[in-house]
């Protein structure tokens, strides 16, 4: 009965996450997906014929990622307050991949390209697991199996959209058992994993045994494949049937959408423009998720610039580069083989400035956990954001774009001052979240511009990460 139990604790609740889990635990190989949704793929197949396995229940990060459990397994304890949005680390490094080719396509600098890198040509990794494209419709996400290190130059970047993703991890558990795999995913990804790992099942020892690094990027929320959809044929007046390329962030810093199509157009589209079509098409779990960075990847990587957003607007003020959190044991090797054999340069940093992704994705937190809706659970068991919800519309606000043509222009409603009363951010309890006008806190993705902004990341770091040297980060492995 255990999909049924699926169905009811997580996908009725709009709590899947599509990190695909399901797909890669299910020993009976008949949990697949449709579109976004996950299914039963055999006809003649039943819930009753799951009998009285769990697993796909068990690996499931929808409604319980599973991380004060992972973290003791990880590091011999679970995260302090102090480390609700950064988790456990031994040290944070600014760097970058030393591959000109990887860094030139990089979003923020390559490092976990250059690490993945590092897993194929000095670890024993014989296959990486990352996000590419789907080769029949090559403007939609899809896993790809990638087995050369110069190879993974064309993923190294961020990818915006929803795909199921750990089931094209099964083909290789089935036909290359023996396989060592190095996996890079968002919170959701890692979370699973490190939940299969903890299993007692085929998969779960393949996974102990065969997985041998887990890297992630942090993670504000992804998007549905429509709001890709949007940004082709809504802002670069193409079809989609005739894109042949597709990347989220190209060319300069910070990047812009690239899209080229069958009759060798190149057609670019503003990043912070394409924010915007994001934000209609996200999807319940991803708004309501408490996880920026699971923090239980070996290694996990944020954008050195604190604000992606702003630099799309105003240009980067900062080189390219990514903020890098060593967490295990494992994380530690894989940087210092990183740098022994030419992959990866870094040196030590402080969290100052951030991101404002997360300070984005914490007010957001905390106007759903006040909506009276199923909320997956966070890092913390009993935590609860405790701050004034700041909408997402004034993170975003782009001064001469969105003020009223009869406002002043150092009107308050351009910048971010004192944030509104939790009342009016709540959503009605009968009004569905799943659509971008009916949330608790408007969808769209990250700032406001302007001087105001510096406050507002000044009073993240001293909420956030404020003291963190008086506390223990480290851990066993």
């Amino acid at each position: 009965m255990t999909f049924q139990q699926l169905s009811e604790a997580v996908l009725r609740k709009d709590l899947c996450t599509v990190c695909g889990a399901c797909q890669l635990a299910c020993p009976a190989g008949v949990v697949g997906f449709s579109g976004l949704e996950p299914v039963l793929t055999e006809p003649s197949w039943t819930e009753s014929d799951c009998g009285g396995c769990r697993d796909c229940l068990d690996v499931c990060p929808g409604a319980d990622p599973g991380t004060p459990a992972a973290e003791t397994r990880l590091f011999g304890r679970s995260r302090a307050p102090r480390e609700r949005w950064t988790g456990i680390f031994s040290e944070v490094l600014a760097g970058h991949a030393l591959d000109p080719v990887v860094f030139e396509a990089s979003a923020s600098g390559g490092s976990l390209t250059a690490l993945l890198q590092t897993a194929l040509a000095v670890l024993g990794a014989d296959v990486v697991l990352t996000m590419g494209r789907d080769p029949e419709q090559p403007w939609r996400a899809a896993p790809a199996l990638v087995r050369e290190p110069r190879l993974l130059a064309e993923t190294a970047q961020s990818t915006y959209q929803l795909a199921p993703y750990l089931g094209a991890l099964r083909e290789v558990r089935l036909t290359e058992p023996d396989a060592d795999v190095a996996v890079v995913g968002v919170a959701c990804h890692i979370q699973a994993l490190r939940k299969l790992q903890a299993m007692d099942t085929a998969a779960g020892r393949w996974a102990r045994d065969h997985v041998v690094l887990a890297v992630e990027p942090a993670c504000s929320s992804s998007t549905r494949p429509e709001g890709t959809q949007a940004v082709i044929e809504e802002r670069a007046l193409v079809p989609v049937d005739s894109v042949v390329r597709l990347r989220y962030r190209e060319g300069d810093y910070p990047g812009e959408i690239a899209i080229a199509t069958r009759d060798g157009g190149d057609h670019r589209v503003a990043f912070w423009k394409a924010v915007r079509d994001f934000a209609k098409n996200k999807t319940y779990r991803c708004l309501a998720c408490g996880d920026w960075l699971s923090g239980l990847a070996d290694v996990s990587v944020s954008d050195g610039d604190p604000n992606i957003f702003a630099a799309s607007v105003d240009g980067a003020r900062e080189l390219k580069h990514g903020r890098v959190f060593v967490r295990t044991e494992a994380g530690a090797a894989a940087v210092a083989a990183a740098r022994d054999h030419g992959f990866f340069t870094g040196s030590p940093t402080d969290l100052s400035g951030l991101n404002l992704g997360l300070e984005r994705k914490r007010n957001r937190r905390a106007s759903y956990e006040r909506s009276g809706r199923p909320v997956p659970h966070g890092p913390i068991p009993g935590h609860r954001e405790e701050l004034e919800i700041v909408p997402d519309e004034r993170w975003i606000a782009v001064p001469g774009e969105d003020r009223p043509p009869d406002r002043p222009p150092d009107r308050a409603a351009d910048r971010v001052t004192e944030p509104p009363t939790d009342q009016a951010t709540d959503p009605p309890a009968d009004r569905p979240p799943d659509r971008a006008a009916d949330s608790p806190v408007d969808l769209a993705t990250a700032r406001v511009v302007g001087p105001s902004v510096e406050a507002t990341a000044g009073r993240l770091v001293e909420q956030v990460v404020g003291g963190l040297d008086a506390v223990d980060r480290g851990g066993d492995r």
